[in-house]
């Protein structure tokens, strides 16, 4: 660090920023689960049925990984069928395809979101039938099998333009030969999943529930430091020791409420603030000079400090 010019300096502080901020994954339970239940939706709906797809719904409140295990599982089966199909370099080739649901969604909206991530000119006098049909012809032929949809809790059908939203997104589900995976906060509380059509899709989807961990017992305080360890081992410090970060598991499950995108975001920020000042490493008084998200903030607020905890130096990998 010291052979650094100060030109030299300034451009590696901003690759490691840019570090700290990508959405770098770590291999958790959810996303080992998740990658077994996809492969085995995907394996399943292969096979031609008369009978309704399976389809997977990952569920749980902000901040616990949603959007970044649905987005692992996508890029995780995009990479098998390419190598599988010997199709890596073809760019007509679509295994996945993503789209996030707008608020107050509408039918058109929500093709227009699949429009778009597909790269497709949408004109303003189409209609959602229209974008539908063009959209699903394209999916056919670039060979689409996981889509993705994500948000799905915007979708109201307590109203008549998200139930016909989500009439829409049920029908274009019927139409492609395609495993369908949805995540978003509480599904199982939302308008999607009730009343007769929300029936309908409960019984073609495997929920699975990502929940905040807990430090209740001995397997799970464990289970927590490894999550601690394995995003401390991201962290591109210069003088910081690794490992030490597991005397602060209880104190980092105070700040977070254990919730992985609360410590991502408090132990990068940690980073970069480490980074600015030149201290280089993380410790209890960078810690609580960081500033966490509000939900975190009700969290540490509302439970009692607990402190004495270590646990021996572990690490979660990254997933790829």
């Amino acid at each position: 660090m010291r052979a650094l010019s100060a030109d030299e300096k300034a451009t590696y502080d901003l690759s490691r920023f840019a570090w700290l901020a990508a959405d770098t994954v770590l291999e958790t339970t959810d996303t080992q689960a998740l990658s077994l239940q996809t492969r085995i939706a995907i394996a399943r709906n292969a096979a031609s049925t008369a009978t309704a797809r399976r389809g997977l719904a990952i569920s749980g409140a902000a901040g616990m990984g949603k959007s970044t295990a649905a987005l692992l599982l996508g890029k995780r089966h995009d990479r098998s069928e390419r190598k599988r199909l010997g199709r890596q370099d073809d760019w007509g080739f679509a295994p996945v395809v993503y789209a996030v649901v707008p608020p107050a969604t509408t039918p058109k909206m929500l093709m227009q979101a699949f429009a778009q991530w597909l790269g497709l000119p949408v004109l303003h006098r189409a209609t959602a039938p229209t974008l539908t049909e063009q959209v699903v012809t394209v999916l056919r032929t670039m060979g689409t099998s996981l889509v993705i949809v994500d948000e799905v809790h915007n979708l109201r059908t307590n109203k008549q333009i998200g139930a016909e939203a989500a009439s829409t997104l049920k029908q274009f589900a019927d139409r492609l030969d395609a495993t369908f995976l949805y995540a978003g906060i509480d599904l199982p509380t939302t308008d999607l999943f009730a009343g007769d059509m929300g029936r309908q899709i409960k019984a073609r989807m495997i929920l699975h529930e990502m929940t905040a961990y807990s430090i209740g017992s001995k397997a799970d305080r464990e289970a927590w430091t490894d999550l601690v360890l394995g995003v401390e081992n991201l962290l591109p410090l210069a003088a910081h020791r690794s490992g030490s970060l597991a005397d602060e598991s209880l104190y980092l499950w105070d700040r977070t409420g254990g919730r992985i995108g609360a410590l991502r975001g408090l132990l990068s920020d940690a980073a970069i603030g480490a980074i600015l000042d030149g201290t280089e490493l993380i410790d209890r008084h960078r810690l609580e000079a960081t500033a966490t998200d509000l939900a975190a903030q009700e969290h540490h607020r509302s439970q009692s400090r607990s402190h004495g905890h270590k646990s021996p130096s572990r690490g979660l990998r990254m997933a790829q």
